[in-house]
C-alpha cells in the first residue's frame, strides 16, 4: 500500500471554485450553511476560559463529536459515500461539497485546541488497512504517536502536516479535501478513499525540514520531545 502521495506544486489552497459557486446559492435551496469559515467560527468563538462550561459550547461539542477511548469520533453524513465514485466532482444538485465536511472538522479542532498551536495531518486509513482493521490501526496511532509514512530512513521527516489556523482560508482542513477529491490526479483515483483519520500534534514539538510538498510541509520531531506525548489528539470520521 502507498503511504503518502505528493500533490502538485502549483496548488493554491485558498482558491476553491466549489465554495465560490456555493456562495452564490440561496441557503434554503441546498439546506447547507455556505458561509465562510471566519463567519462560522465567529458564531462559536470562545472569548475566555470562563466560558468552557457554557451550555451552548457543551452542546456543540456533543453534537459534533464523541470521545471514545481517547479517540474523537466524528459522524459526518456528507462524507458517507460510495467509494467507487467521486461525488465531489462536477456540477449540479447531486454534487457534494467538501466544504461541508471540512467546516465540521475545523469547528471541532477550533474548540478542542483553542489555546494551543497545533499541526494537523489527515490520512486515508484504507491505504494501510481494510475496513475491519481500521479500529486497531487508529488505536495503534493513539498508543504510539503516529503512523510510519515511509520505510526510507533517508526521508528526513516524520510527518507531512499543516499548521492549523482556522481563521485563514488556506490553513484549514479544506485544503486536504480539495487535494484528494477535487484536484487531479488524486480526484481521478478509484476507489475514492476518504481522508478519515486525523492526527493533531503539538506544533512546538516539531520543526519544519526541507521544502513544502504543497500546502503540507515536512516536520521532524525536535530533540528532547516524545512522539507519543506530542500527539494531542486523534480523530476518526464515520
Amino acid at each position: 500500500m502507498r503511504s503518502m502521495e505528493h500533490g502538485t506544486s502549483d496548488y493554491d489552497p485558498s482558491y476553491d471554485p466549489e465554495r465560490l459557486a456555493g456562495d452564490s446559492e440561496k441557503s434554503h435551496e441546498r439546506e447547507v450553511d455556505v458561509r465562510l469559515e471566519s463567519e462560522v467560527f465567529t458564531d462559536h468563538e470562545r472569548i475566555d476560559s470562563a466560558r468552557d462550561t457554557d451550555s451552548q459550547l457543551v452542546q456543540l461539542r456533543e453534537t459534533l463529536s464523541e470521545d471514545i477511548d481517547g479517540i474523537i469520533h466524528l459522524v459526518i453524513p456528507a462524507y458517507d459515500y460510495d467509494f467507487t465514485t467521486n461525488p465531489f466532482i462536477g456540477m449540479g444538485p447531486g454534487v457534494r461539497r467538501t466544504y461541508e465536511v471540512s467546516r465540521h472538522i475545523d469547528v471541532v479542532f477550533l474548540h478542542r485546541f483553542m489555546y494551543q498551536s497545533i499541526l494537523v495531518c489527515g490520512i486515508r486509513s484504507r491505504e494501510y488497512v481494510n475496513e475491519n482493521g481500521r479500529g486497531a490501526f487508529v488505536k495503534h496511532i493513539r498508543d504510539t504517536g503516529g503512523v510510519v509514512i515511509d520505510t526510507d530512513d533517508s526521508r528526513g521527516y516524520d510527518v507531512l502536516a499543516m499548521n492549523f489556523a482556522p481563521y485563514v482560508a488556506s490553513d484549514t482542513t479544506a485544503a486536504w479535501f480539495t487535494l484528494y477529491h477535487k484536484q487531479e490526479p488524486l480526484s481521478a483515483e478509484r476507489p475514492q478513499w476518504p481522508i478519515d483519520v486525523w492526527m493533531i500534534y503539538d506544533a512546538d514539538a516539531y520543526e519544519q525540514v526541507g521544502e513544502s510538498i504543497d500546502f503540507r510541509r515536512a516536520y521532524r520531531l525536535r530533540d528532547g520531545f516524545d512522539r507519543r506525548a506530542s500527539l494531542l489528539g486523534i480523530a476518526q470520521i464515520n
